[in-house]
């Protein structure tokens, strides 16, 4: 490592770090905020902003460099020149910088109002420490377990706008319920997508992935089932067509991102299928599985945050 210069551990460590990711986290949990503010006609200072940016920043960061260190063994196979794989950063320096991360995260959710009403946020800081034990879970256990590790991964994505509402208002824990589901069930489909395209790592290295136990096709068929699950739950943060009641903190121009959002997972689902029901080539079909399920679908979950903001404003 002390033979390594500076710009290539920068880039190392911003790998690590993953941007687009970190974005997803972070801006998520703004938007879901800001459009919580504007629901109850309340306006969040800046240290607010601040501390809803940095809180999962650390959070995601955390879990991702402790992720690192679980698939090593998957990733010297399928992402050889990752940072940690291909020799550049020390395993134990990036497993302790992710405790320190996410234990920081536990304090930032904790913290998040109090300079602004001298109270501490308890249900913030618990739902940032069952996100960590939930990540922690999934990196040394999960893989092993099929679907619940599917699972874990989604409530950690699905808890990105629900962190974002009780960060501000912890007393009104529904305002981003459905959206957080609806995300949930979205989850648990792309993952078992991506692990679909990870299959002979994976296999490799014994995790116990859906693919993995299942099979690839069969596998694609459950993920699909989810994906179809996300359309039904989504409207209603915004029109509440089963009755139950739920805030409509959102409107019209929420429910065209969202109907934008799972038409694109639809189709990334049916290009990647069609690969693997017409090739053999592991090759190609993991270009096509990173190409459509890990890089497409995260640039439409961004595209669908996009949409949140415009909420705030118009």
């Amino acid at each position: 490592m002390e033979d390594m210069g500076f710009g290539t551990l920068a880039v190392a460590w911003i790998r690590m770090i993953r941007p687009p990711i970190l974005f997803v986290c972070s801006f998520g949990a703004l938007v879901s905020a800001l459009n919580c503010s504007i629901y109850n006609n309340v306006t969040l200072s800046v240290f607010q902003i601040l501390l809803l940016l940095l809180g999962p920043a650390f959070l995601s960061t955390g879990t991702m460099f402790h992720n690192d260190i679980t698939d090593l063994e998957s990733d010297k196979v399928n992402r050889p020149k990752k940072p940690v794989p291909a020799g550049i950063l020390k395993e134990k320096t990036v497993y302790y910088l992710g405790i320190a991360f996410m234990i920081c995260s536990i304090f930032l959710g904790t913290f998040v109002n109090y300079f602004d009403s001298g109270v501490l946020n308890w249900q913030c800081g618990l739902l940032t420490f069952l996100l960590v034990v939930i990540g922690l879970y999934y990196n040394y256990f999960g893989k092993h377990h099929g679907i619940f590790g599917h699972m874990a991964v989604a409530v950690g994505v699905g808890a990105i706008p629900y962190w974002g509402n009780l960060a501000i208002f912890p007393d009104q824990p529904l305002l981003m319920l459905p959206l957080s589901v609806a995300i949930f069930f979205l989850e648990i489909g792309r993952e078992i997508m991506v692990c679909a395209g990870d299959y002979v790592g994976d296999l490799k290295a014994g995790f116990k992935t859906t693919p993995v136990r299942h099979g690839r096709k069969r596998s694609m068929q459950f993920a699909l089932f989810y994906y179809l699950l996300f359309i039904p739950i989504f409207p209603l943060s915004a029109w509440d067509w089963a009755g139950i009641h739920m805030p409509p903190v959102f409107g019209i121009i929420y429910l065209i991102g969202g109907a934008i959002l799972a038409a694109s997972l639809l189709l990334t689902w049916l290009l990647t299928y069609r690969v693997v029901a017409t090739t053999t080539d592991e090759k190609k079909i993991w270009k096509s599985f990173e190409r459509y399920e890990r890089t497409g679908t995260r640039v439409m979950i961004i595209v669908f945050q996009i949409f949140l903001l415009f909420e705030v404003f118009f």
